[in-house]
This record gives structure tokens, C-alpha cells and sequence, in this order.
């Protein structure tokens, strides 16, 4: 499987992103097919530059062949530190004389993107990160995301910015993505097209809360993270954390437009074949002496229905010579909380102890077999692309045996002989 990871350590804009993914291989005269498609007068162009004295890859939207203003690193427009633009949303109602009378809602570029020539999977994700930053400017302001008014130098940047990710984020050919955490930065109210805006913005808060992104406020007194880089991350990413195991094909570096001192202004993206990794559960056990047992298959069946993988008894002897059991539950994560509330409130526990575990699974596989014109269904487990075993379902073995009037142990031992000639 092919994974890339975004360190975003720096925050993240639209352009760094595009500069990123261009570093790693993606083609730019593919990105800029895909950018002409939805509006012929963009283009990106990228040169080669530094950080902190590590190499990046800038990238810069030109309009009608000619570089964008808000490219230029000393541009005050919009409200980045130099990332640097994205003032691209407003709510419906502002004056259009305060952006030169030119602004495009979200209709509009959304009508843009669904007439361009793209790829499905290219017109999927800049739809999706417009719809993201559509809703997420509409909450900042108060308006529908329909109303959102994208103002006409922010929405080509955005295009640009936007649909050239989605189209280089393709080109790549990734299975899977994986985000770190995201810094915003903070310090001073940065200015905008209408005033003053707070650091994080309302915006970026926004698209990051739907996303469920991890966050920190990061190291430097500015944004460093703006609404066009939080949407793009919101959509590209399938996961947020750390570097996944892999063996790493290629790293890109992209540039924002300044250079502060604070730190590096760059996104890397790296890219490389994901090593397998064995899925992480949760062990959930407790120790009970005081419960009536014939309670015990209750509490196991709503433990099963809570989402837990497996779930059994220990006979134990606890202190002054009690006999007990402990309870044991392996459970992922999602369905953890669930699990805990079924213990606790279903046994006599008060308390339980956790620990992570790896767990190392066969792919798994259901079928049927006939025994004696009775269909059973078994389970199929497979390890490095061989059968190493057939379960036949129990319940299914016993029905069947009664209609054959047949031992069970005949009827299971025809149905796991029937399941691997199958396989054989």
C-alpha cells in the first residue's frame, strides 16, 4: 500500500501544500491540465528555494501569465503570515465595493469544478475541500455556505491552490494518507479584508473541529495555518498522527512565502510502501468475586454486541481464599467506550484495567458447503494467500445434524472436509 505523511509542524497553506506534492514527484504539467480545466488563466509555476537552509519547492499561481499578487512574500493581502494568502470568504451582505466588485460564491465555483474536464477522483476532492471551507466560512460568518462569497483574487488562488492538489494528490497514486498535528499558531489579530481576525481563525477552528484534527497552537505569533491548508488537510487526510511504518520513495518539501525566524516555513510530505503493521486493541479486565454467575452469559452476549472482539472468564482465587473470575475483553477502540459502559454497569465491577495490545489476524473469508444437501457456513482463514483453516458455524452444524439425525462431531467433520476441498 502506498501512504504519504504530512508533517505539518509548520502549519500548512494551499500553496506549501501544492509545493509539497510537486517535491514528491507529482507532475506539474499534469496539475496545471487540471487547473486550466476549471479556469484557462490559471497556471502554477514553482522554483526552487530554502528554508532555514533546507531546500523547498515554492510554488506560485499565475493568472493570464502573470504572477499572482498575493504570491509575492511581502503581499499584505488576505490574512497569512506569508503562507500567504486565503482571505477567500465572506458572508453574503458585504459590500462589493470593499473587494474591487468581484466576488464568486460557492454555487458558482462549484458549478466551475463539476463543467472542468477532471478525473472523477480529482473533481471528487476539490469538491469536497470547497464544500469543507464553504461551510466552514458560512459558520465564521453566520450564513448558509450557499451565501459564502469567495472574493475573486482569493478564488483563484483557492482554485488554483485546491484543484492543483487534488489533481497532484492523485497523480501519486496514494492509497491512504496520514496527517500530523497541525499547528496553528496565535499571537496578534492578523488583518483581514474586513478587519481584524483572530489567530487561529474562526475558519480554521471550524474545519478542523469537523475533521476531528489533532491541534497546537505551535511556535510562532502568527498564522500558521490558513482556511484554504485546513481544508485541504480536512479532505486529503484518511488519518491523523505520527509517521506510519514505511519504506520511503520520496520526500517533497514546500515553501511558504516568508522566511521567519521562528521556524522553518515548510510542509513535507513524505511518501513510501506501507510496512504491515499488526492493528492495535485494548485488553479490558477486571476481577470479580460477587457476582452470581448465572449472569456471566448475559454479560458476555452484551459485551459481543458492544463491539468486542472476543470476551472470556478466568477461574481465579482471590484473597482469603475466594474463588472468583476475571473478566478479560478485547475491544478496538472505537468501540471501547461502549465496552467499558457494559462492564460497569452490568457486573458487580467498579473498576477495570487497560492495556494495548498488537494483534496479529489471518484475513478472514465466508462461504458455504452442503453436507447431505444441508448448507453450512464456514469460515475461511488465510495466511500468506493459503487456507490455513475452515470453521464451520456451530449453530449451523447443529441444525443440520437434527435434520440428518446425525452426531454432531459427523457433521462438523464433513463440513471442515467440504470447506477445504474448496480451497484445495
Amino acid at each position: 500500500m502506498r501512504v504519504a505523511w504530512i508533517d505539518c509542524a509548520a502549519g500548512a497553506s494551499g500553496d506549501m501544500l501544492l509545493g509539497a506534492f510537486l517535491s514528491a514527484g507529482a507532475d506539474l504539467e499534469v496539475v496545471n491540465a487540471a487547473v486550466a480545466a476549471v479556469d484557462a488563466s490559471l497556471s502554477v509555476t514553482v522554483e526552487r528555494t530554502s528554508r532555514h537552509q533546507i531546500a523547498a519547492t515554492k510554488a506560485s499561481v499565475r493568472v493570464a501569465g502573470e504572477l499572482h499578487p498575493e504570491n509575492f512574500p511581502d503581499a499584505e493581502v488576505g490574512h497569512g503570515h506569508g503562507h500567504g494568502h486565503d482571505d477567500v470568504g465572506h458572508g453574503h451582505g458585504h459590500e462589493d465595493a470593499e473587494v474591487g466588485g468581484h466576488t464568486r460564491t460557492w454555487a458558482e465555483v462549484r458549478r466551475l469544478i463539476e463543467a472542468a474536464g477532471l478525473a472523477d477522483a480529482v473533481r471528487d476532492r476539490a469538491l469536497d475541500t470547497f464544500a469543507r471551507l464553504a461551510r466552514a466560512e458560512g459558520q465564521a460568518h453566520g450564513v448558509e455556505p450557499d451565501e459564502v462569497h469567495f472574493h475573486e483574487v482569493g478564488a483563484l488562488d483557492a482554485i488554483a491552490d485546491i484543484v492543483g492538489v487534488a489533481a497532484a494528490s492523485v497523480a501519486l497514486e496514494l492509497d491512504r494518507i496520514i496527517v500530523s498535528t497541525i499547528a496553528l499558531g496565535g499571537g496578534r489579530q492578523v488583518r483581514g479584508q474586513h478587519g481584524g481576525i483572530p489567530v487561529p481563525g474562526p475558519a480554521v477552528l471550524a474545519l478542523l473541529s469537523e475533521a476531528d484534527a489533532p491541534v497546537v497552537g505551535g511556535t510562532a505569533p502568527y498564522e500558521m495555518t490558513t482556511p484554504t491548508g485546513a481544508a485541504l488537510l480536512a479532505s486529503l487526510a484518511d488519518d491523523f498522527g505520527l509517521l506510519p511504518p514505511m519504506r520511503i520513495q520520496q520526500t517533497g518539501v514546500g515553501a511558504g512565502g516568508r522566511d521567519p525566524v521562528e521556524v522553518p516555513n515548510i510542509v513535507r510530505v513524505i511518501v513510501g510502501d506501507a510496512l504491515d503493521r499488526p492493528a492495535t486493541e485494548l485488553v479490558y479486565e477486571t476481577n470479580v468475586d460477587d457476582l452470581d454467575p448465572r449472569i456471566w452469559p448475559q454479560v458476555l452476549a452484551r459485551l459481543m454486541e458492544a463491539g468486542a472482539a472476543d470476551a472470556w472468564l478466568t477461574p481465579i482465587l482471590m484473597k482469603k481464599g475466594r474463588p472468583a473470575h476475571t473478566l478479560s475483553v478485547l475491544v478496538g477502540g472505537a468501540n471501547a467506550e461502549e465496552v467499558r459502559s457494559v462492564i460497569l454497569s452490568e457486573t458487580s465491577a467498579i473498576g477495570l484495567r487497560e492495556s494495548q495490545v498488537r494483534k496479529h489476524a489471518a484475513d478472514r473469508e465466508f462461504a458455504s458447503v452442503e453436507v447431505d444437501g444441508q448448507r453450512i457456513h464456514v469460515k475461511i482463514a488465510r495466511y500468506g494467500g493459503q487456507v490455513v483453516n475452515v470453521q464451520p458455524e456451530y449453530d449451523d452444524v447443529a441444525a443440520a445434524a437434527a435434520v440428518l439425525k446425525k452426531p454432531i462431531k459427523t457433521v462438523l467433520a464433513k463440513a471442515i472436509a467440504a470447506g477445504h476441498d474448496l480451497w484445495s
